[in-house]
Order: C-alpha cells, then structure tokens, then sequence
C-alpha cells in the first residue's frame, strides 16, 4: 500500500511539473499518450472477457479524438470525433463483420472509444474553459487525493465493505476518508492558488466541486476494479511503479473530468 501511495503522489507530483514547463500543448500531448496506452490496457483487458476488439482503429481514433479536441479549434470538435469514430465503426462493422461478430466485435470496440477518449477529452475542454492548465491540474490532483485518501482510511480503519463482490478492500471507511482529503486537498490547493494570483474556482465552489469529484471518481473505480475483477487480474499495466498500468491511474479521472467540466459550465457560464 504504501509504495502504491507514495507512486501516486510522486506521479501527480511529476504530472503537474510537466504541464507547469509544457503549457498547454503539452498537457494536451500527455493527455494524448495516457489516453493511447489506457485504450491499449483496455483492449488486453476485454479480450481476456472474450471480447475481441478492433484494436488498430480503436487506438487511431483514441489518439485522434484527444489531439482533435484541441487543434481543431472547436470547443465540442472531441465530442463530434467521437461521434463520428461511433458511426465509422458501426459501417465498419456492419460491411465487414458477418453477424456473430458483431457483438463480439463491435461492442467492446464502441465501448472503448466512449470509455476512454470520450471521457479523457473533457480534460482538453477544461483547458478551453479555463484558459490555462492549472484548473486542469486541480482536478487531477483532487481526483487522486480521493484514490489516495481511500486507501490511506480504508487500509488502516476500513470494517465495512461495499461493493465487495468487485471490489473486496474497498470500504465505506475508507470512501468517506478519500472524499474528506479530496475536499481538505482541493481548498488548501485553492487558497494556495488564489494567493498567487487569480485562480479559475472561487472558495465556495472548491469544497463542494472536490466532494462530488471524489464521489464520482470512487464510482469510476469501481467500474474500473470490477472489469479487471471480471478479467481476473489485479493491475491493468506495470508501466507505472507502485501504481501499475496507465489504466489504474486514469480510471477515475474517466468520470471525474467530464463531471468536473460540466459542473463548472453549469454553474459559473
């Protein structure tokens, strides 16, 4: 656990120093290279559910969407992306797959494209809203904080399981610790922020912003813990230390960008 933990907030660490000296770009090219590997953990992961996905146009399209969103120039160009990677691989499928296949095929292929670089292109339109990467950061790192802070609890005073047929060490214990130090870690990161110049989330929108992202990033791994629960296997890489793969990090943020993003439209547009 512990090794886990302190990968974790060394990978944040390392991940926030990147965007700091990369800027925009080269958040956006990171974003790209965690989404490409994720998808690829992915697609090893539902084949060993008997899935079989078409994993050379999957992994195109996962790239496309994440550099799309930005370059085109169109605040929803990743949205329309991924629309339109949906409707190629349901042609696709429907020229060139006979009808067993199908769902064999085609619906852990569709499923990856809305998993992953749906998902992970929010972060893009985050960049957009804010006009920098910081807001981008905050996220990323409250959404760990919650992952970090389950495990922390969970570990040390967790007594009482939830979703235990997926997820056995997962407690409530340790849920309502991860989402007590997502919200204690995104106010202090925020006050922090605010007093070197002006930063996009106002004090009052912190606390409750970081809770429901904490929330909503322990329902993503969840989703996550029961797919490889269902795989039987226990990380989805070793391409992170302490951590495993590229998957197990980004797991949380699946739902925690998209939650975030609209949240924020919603409230400060």
């Amino acid at each position: 656990m512990l090794r886990r933990i302190i990968g974790s907030f060394l990978l944040v660490f390392s991940i926030v120093a990147v965007l700091g000296m990369a800027g925009n770009g080269g958040a956006v090219w990171l974003l790209a290279f965690f989404a490409l590997v994720s998808q690829l953990e992915l697609i090893r992961l539902l084949e060993k559910l008997s899935g079989r996905v078409l994993a050379l146009q999957v992994s195109v399209w996962t790239v496309t969407i994440v550099l799309g969103a930005w370059y085109l120039h169109h605040p929803y160009a990743g949205v329309w992306l991924t629309l339109v990677a949906l409707l190629w691989m349901l042609v696709h499928g429907i020229i060139h797959l006979s009808p067993a296949r199908l769902l064999t095929h085609l619906a852990p292929s569709l499923f990856s494209l809305l998993y992953i670089p749906f998902t992970l292109q929010f972060g893009v339109l985050l960049l957009r809203f804010s006009g920098n990467l910081w807001l981008l950061a905050w996220v990323v790192t409250v959404s760990k904080l919650g992952d970090i802070g389950g495990l922390l609890i969970g570990r040390r005073y967790g007594q009482h399981a939830f979703a235990s047929k997926y997820s056995p060490q997962k407690t409530w214990e340790g849920f309502f610790g991860g989402v007590v130090l997502a919200a204690v870690g995104g106010l202090s990161i925020c006050a922090l922020a605010h007093l070197f110049g002006p930063f996009f989330i106002p004090f009052w929108l912190s606390i409750p912003l970081a809770l429901l992202l904490a929330t909503i990033g322990a329902v993503a791994d969840l989703l996550e813990s029961a797919l490889k629960r269902l795989a039987d296997i226990k990380d989805s890489g070793k391409i992170i230390p302490g951590i495993g793969g590229c998957l197990d990090f980004c797991d949380t943020l699946t739902l925690t960008l998209p939650t975030a993003y609209l949240t924020l439209q919603l409230l400060l547009t």
